[in-house]
């Protein structure tokens, strides 16, 4: 963590090195932001968050520097205004630089909200850095920081009453012991993740419930029905991967914290989570389109509250149907010796979480930026997965939800659904933010 910090911080400095320092062009540079918020990924993920927790501060943060671009724009209105109980900070009209704000009020708030604070904080040291070698005045240097800490302030403000606190303590989740409801799967049989999530106050979806998908198929032990065939689908797929099937399961992966058995030795191994992927995809998105420094920050805005969105509503249906995960009933009806290719998550199984998740960013950048999108997703070159071409963000959506059936840990019914629903939330998160 430390190197890849100190690697961005000197690659910072090196932009400064120019004939004519401008403090103004440096920091209006939006991939400026996207590596910003790729450097706080890098914390996010150091520091373990699961993926609901790692949606929250995507958006806060996201959402702090898009409250500093609209009060300075008369085309991006603010989205705290549309909030209750969101009391917008009164400032003097004092000279800033509002993209160093922004991304000033960005790391305040992912420092609060993450762990390592040394880590952040080099992060915000980087940037003042950069500021100062690029000519920034002492008193706009001064101003802005202090602008920026008024937003971050507000956020955060806010943010501590959408019940996150009070699920920290409240974790309890007793398994229900009827046929047909989720179990803790192999092969550390965690306990059930964020069980209370769908408790957290939603951003701009009216509640967790608002787009209940319809109930999955009735659970059935036996072989003429709905259920045995979709858990069939998922065993007989199972069975025969090709290479490229499994290329799509291991780009979409996306585990946070995956368990590692060898021989006796259990560990854990980290990567990024699923909305950390899709900040990726935002930040290529936004540079192909050539969108300036006010849009990418809308971007993000926009695609992270849609994912943080998702994931509750997507976690309140998890929770209310509470079904059992394919490799638990393919090990008891059809086949007690198979495994998943992908290792199962510690909760539920319908809807998908990434189908959902992906769908609502998918919509939302479609909706910023048109149909045509294509791009090359390189988000998951330091893991080791080789980059992949998509047409638009929609395509890569929905082989985001078909790589949960390839991995063997989602029926259809879960990525169709969750995709659905997550067009619904993203058409309704973006209409709000317009």
């Amino acid at each position: 963590m430390k190197k890849i910090l100190l690697a961005f911080i000197s690659s910072l400095i090196l932009t400064s090195c120019s004939n004519k320092k401008d403090y103004e062009i440096v920091f209006a540079n939006p991939e400026l932001y996207s590596k910003t918020v790729g450097l706080l990924t890098d914390v996010i993920t150091y520091d373990i968050f699961n993926p609901p927790v790692a949606s929250r501060i995507y958006a806060y943060s996201n959402l702090a520097a898009y409250e500093v671009i609209s009060s300075k724009s008369d085309k991006y209105k603010s989205i705290g205004a549309k909030f209750k109980d969101f009391k917008k900070p009164e400032l003097s009209d004092k000279p800033i630089n509002k993209e160093f704000a922004a991304l000033m009020a960005l790391m305040y708030v992912g420092k609060e909200l993450t762990f390592s604070k040394d880590s952040t904080q080099k992060i915000i040291d980087g940037h003042i850095q950069l500021a100062k070698d690029n000519g920034m005045p002492d008193d706009i240097l001064e101003n802005s920081q202090e602008y920026a800490h008024a937003y971050s302030k507000a956020v955060l403000d806010w943010s501590k009453n959408d019940n996150y606190k009070k699920t920290r303590s409240d974790v309890k989740y007793s398994v229900n012991t009827r046929e047909g409801r989720w179990v803790p799967t192999p092969p550390a049989y965690m306990p059930a993740v964020e069980p209370n999530w769908m408790k957290i106050r939603t951003v701009l979806i009216d509640s967790a419930s608002q787009f209940l998908p319809k109930p999955p198929a009735d659970f059935s032990k036996s072989k003429d029905s709905k259920f045995y065939e979709l858990a069939d689908e998922v065993y007989q797929t199972g069975l025969k991967l090709t290479d490229q099937q499994k290329a799509i399961a291991d780009f979409w992966d996306c585990n946070g914290f995956k368990v590692n058995v060898s021989g006796h030795v259990m560990f854990a191994t980290k990567a990024m989570t699923p909305g950390g992927h899709w900040m990726g995809i935002t930040g290529i998105v936004s540079k192909n389109q050539k969108a300036d420094f006010d849009k990418t920050v809308y971007s993000y805005a926009g695609v992270s509250i849609g994912i943080m969105d998702a994931f509750i509503a997507c976690w309140n249906t998890k929770f209310t149907y509470d079904l059992l995960r394919p490799e638990t009933y393919i090990n008891q009806f059809i086949d007690n010796a198979w495994k998943p290719y992908l290792q199962t998550p510690p909760f539920p199984e319908y809807t998908s979480g990434h189908s959902i998740i992906s769908s609502s960013a998918a919509t939302i950048l479609t909706n910023i930026y048109g149909e045509n999108t294509a791009f090359v997703d390189s988000t998951e070159r330091r893991w080791g997965w080789p980059d992949r071409t998509f047409k638009n963000v929609r395509e890569a959506a929905n082989e985001a939800a078909l790589s949960r059936l390839l991995g063997g840990i989602h029926y259809r019914e879960a990525m169709e659904e969750g995709l659905v629903e997550g067009k619904k939330i993203g058409e309704l998160v973006f209409s709000k933010l317009n």
